[in-house]
């Protein structure tokens, strides 16, 4: 019967404890009480006299519709066009390769807000480390890209006016920085386009004259209407080949070997491979005989220099466009974010919320001021433990000496 009995002497042990603490806060509340208002005061003395009022404001911007780069105009029409030929669609859109979020947040857009704004002045640091510096910037300018597609450009300083210069600013040196990276990539895209444009007109040029003496030597000037529209088709499977490799190129150039968007094209450019491989050495485009079997037949002869004529021709009329698009992309300043609503002076402050800062101290201090009278308690009774079990072991040493 006495082994159910232990549980009541540890609930009485218990509640006892818990009597034994109310008592020693009751006994100790002058202390909890006279920490409790300290800290209170204290911090609504800092909160109030000596932190700073910081205004925010925002900028709210939307990126503008335009034409893509010369790599986006050339792979637009990929997979329509082998669409047309009955091939499976390859790729996909892969859209811009960064967001303008990747500017406003650079290192040397923070640097120069820094320095103008002087706001090492600002943020009253210590130190001026430029590492210190871009995270205390971090701490007071956001920058986000909503669902909707727009950016919002918030800045805080302690003069709402500066404020409002700090987020404009913010915004005309993201456009600058925009621009002055899609003038680059347009001046690289512009001097491979014109390479590969002189490349293609000799190549024409070159092909015109191969089927001129053809023509002369065997007396034809036309083939059948069988292997014209074969011609055509091959030309058009060509050609889309031939963008798909300008688009590796160009892609190789503005992003580097190893961007995902160069493997995207790499991929591309594989899959338009094994479709021209497919339609030159199978059955089925022109006849019932594969175009890499005509041997000397004259008649496919002549298709195989039409066709190299009809490719080149393409080729000239899709990087005309293109070259002439990037020409106007170096000559015109067209803004990467469009202001949708400017900043503007704000009404109240955004920080520091004073209210919670002075809750928060109190609260910290009111359970910091409990938890040191228990462990003063308990401090106080572990040592008197320790004294009494000393003096009973000196007590006994000296009666066994003797």
């Amino acid at each position: 019967m006495q082994a159910n009995t232990p549980p009541a002497p540890q609930e009485h042990s218990l509640r006892d404890d818990l009597i034994r603490i109310f008592a020693l806060l009751l006994q100790s509340k002058r202390l909890i009480l006279v920490v409790t208002l300290v800290a209170a005061l204290t911090s609504a003395v800092v909160s109030y006299f000596f932190l700073p009022n910081w205004y925010a404001s925002t900028v709210n911007a939307v990126p503008p519709r335009r034409q893509g780069s010369g790599l986006e105009g050339l792979t637009s029409g990929l997979s329509s066009a082998l669409k047309d030929f009955g091939l499976a669609k390859v790729g996909k859109n892969t859209g811009e390769t960064y967001s303008y979020s990747v500017i406003l947040n650079s290192r040397r857009l923070k640097d120069t807000v820094i320095r103008l704004f002087r706001l090492h002045t600002i943020y009253r640091l210590d130190s001026t480390e430029w590492t210190d510096l871009r995270k205390e910037y971090d701490n007071y300018v956001s920058v986000s890209n909503e669902a909707d597609g727009n950016y919002l450009i918030t800045a805080l300083h302690t003069d709402r006016n500066e404020a409002v210069r700090m987020a404009m600013k913010i915004y005309e040196l993201g456009n600058f920085y925009a621009d002055e990276i899609f003038q680059q990539e347009a001046r690289t895209s512009l001097a491979l386009l014109d390479k590969r444009f002189a490349q293609a007109d000799s190549s024409l040029v070159a092909a015109r004259d191969t089927m001129v003496r053809f023509s002369r030597r065997y007396k034809l000037f036309s083939a059948l209407d069988q292997a014209k529209a074969a011609a055509t088709a091959v030309a058009d499977i060509r050609v889309q080949q031939y963008r798909q490799e300008l688009s590796v190129e160009l892609s190789r150039a503005l992003y580097g070997d190893n961007d995902p968007a160069t493997g995207v094209q790499r991929e591309m450019l594989r899959k338009a491979n094994e479709q021209a491989s497919r339609a030159e050495n199978q059955p089925g485009l022109a006849g019932n005989f594969a175009l890499s079997t005509v041997g000397a037949d004259v008649a496919l002869e002549y298709m195989r220099l039409y066709a190299d004529l009809e490719v080149f021709t393409k080729i000239k009329a899709i990087i005309i466009p293109v070259i002439e698009q990037n020409r106007q992309d170096l000559s015109r300043r067209q803004p990467s974010l469009i202001m949708l609503d400017p900043p503007v002076a704000a009404d109240k402050k955004d920080r520091p919320k004073r209210s919670l800062i002075v809750l928060g101290a109190t609260l910290a201090a009111f359970a910091f001021a409990i938890a040191f009278v228990i462990l003063r308690d308990r401090y106080y009774a572990v040592r008197s433990q320790y004294k009494a079990i000393l003096s009973k072991a000196l007590k006994s040493t000296d009666a066994s000496d003797a």
